[in-house]
């Protein structure tokens, strides 16, 4: 279905100056379109080493349903069975089926020559194209404009993250089914938390239990500590550490579903902890609880950074982190930041995290970052993680 306000799109476009956007990558041509190839990404090489997988999603200013697919011919079956909303579909390349060329081998084919020819046909040879400028790659943003040397070419990710920034109404469902479903994940998961398993044992046991919610793991980080180690500049990978009483149990999870993510984070005790582990945990905490009410329409995203640094004043820690929260959406990292140099005022539909971190030094480091997801409503925030506990023990 089309998630996105296609009348917002193109009021946008028209701000911006520009005609068509052409979105190239896995997250935006999943938000265009509702679809991706479900075992491909941009860097997946094909029958030949000249070309790699390459679909396009292209919308118009005009609107009125006026989308367009551009995808490789070995992905047709996939694409008519998933059907997405936008029914112009184009292919390029001859296809998978090597067994059934002749020699010698057929041309690869060029995605581009393909969405030139879509772009003719539909009277924008001399438009205004907006291009993610980033990801799309030199020698294909090269061959689209040798293609068409009267376009002209914009960068269109700023464009992408306004209409991105506040979630429809299908988005929020999905959201909010991510976010139950990964609370039950961690949930279960820490119920079967035992001495002895490892961090690797538990990531693994992370990646099971998301399938058997029919969720896809998009990450599962799981830490346990204080264990010796000395924290610099970032956390180490899960090693073959066992866990044992008096630890701190930290994850960091993110399931994917129907192509949303929940992103959560929780510090628990596993057995009796120390009384300073137990205070960096109740700091944080209560860091988060008392944000909670900044969050609703009109407040600046740079204001509620202010508020989360103006609590360490006090508490013998220091932030350490650049930021109190992001948003969340396809991607886990989504503008806007909750920092001080973002402006952007919350809005309803907007979904973000709060995340203040602190680290806990006691027979070596470990950071203590409770993380939570919200959506932003007409009257404040639904606390959309709230089913898994907060508490130090379970």
């Amino acid at each position: 279905m089309r998630l996105f306000d296609e009348a917002k799109a193109g009021r946008l476009m028209e701000e911006a100056g520009i005609d068509l956007m052409l979105a190239s990558t896995r997250p935006n041509v999943g938000y265009l379109s509702d679809y991706w190839h479900s075992v491909s990404d941009e860097f997946y090489v094909l029958w030949d080493p000249s070309v790699t997988h390459m679909t396009l999603a292209g919308i118009l200013k005009s609107g009125n349903g006026a989308a367009f697919l551009v995808a490789g011919a070995s992905e047709m079956t996939t694409l008519e069975a998933a059907d997405p909303w936008i029914k112009e579909r184009h292919y390029w390349g001859p296809g998978y089926y090597i067994q059934t060329w002749t020699e010698p081998s057929p041309d690869p084919g060029n995605p581009m020559e393909t969405a030139a020819r879509v772009i003719r046909e539909k009277g924008l040879a001399a438009s205004c194209i907006g291009l993610e400028m980033r990801y799309l790659g030199v020698n294909y943003f090269e061959r689209l404009r040798s293609l068409l040397p009267q376009a002209s070419f914009v960068d269109v990710e700023p464009l992408l993250w306004k209409l991105r920034m506040v979630k429809s109404a299908e988005e929020i469902r999905r959201v909010r089914e991510a976010c139950l479903r990964t609370c039950q994940v961690w949930r279960t998961v820490m119920d079967g938390a035992v001495a002895g398993m490892t961090e690797k044992e538990m990531e693994r046991e992370f990646i099971s239990v998301f399938a058997e919610h029919e969720m896809d793991n998009e990450r599962s980080y799981c830490i346990f500590g204080p264990a010796g180690v000395q924290l610099k500049n970032g956390s180490p990978l899960p090693s073959d550490r066992p866990l044992r009483e008096g630890q701190f149990i930290r994850v960091d999870i993110q399931g994917r579903y129907e192509g949303y993510l929940c992103n959560l984070s929780r510090v628990v005790a596993f057995g009796k902890v120390t009384p300073a582990m137990e205070r960096a945990h109740t700091i944080v905490r209560e860091m988060v609880e008392n944000l909670i009410p900044l969050l609703k329409p009109g407040v600046r995203c740079r204001d509620i950074r202010a508020a989360e640094l103006a609590m360490y004043e006090g508490t013998d820690y220091r932030p350490v982190i650049p930021y109190t929260g992001h948003s969340v959406g396809r991607v886990v990292h989504e503008p806007p930041y909750l920092t001080s140099f973002d402006e952007t005022v919350l809005e309803p539909g907007m979904v973000v995290t709060l995340e203040p971190t602190v680290q806990f030094t006691g027979d070596g480091d470990i950071f203590v970052c409770p993380e939570d997801q919200f959506l932003i409503t007409d009257e404040g925030s639904e606390w959309l993680t709230a089913q898994a506990s907060t508490q130090l023990n379970l």
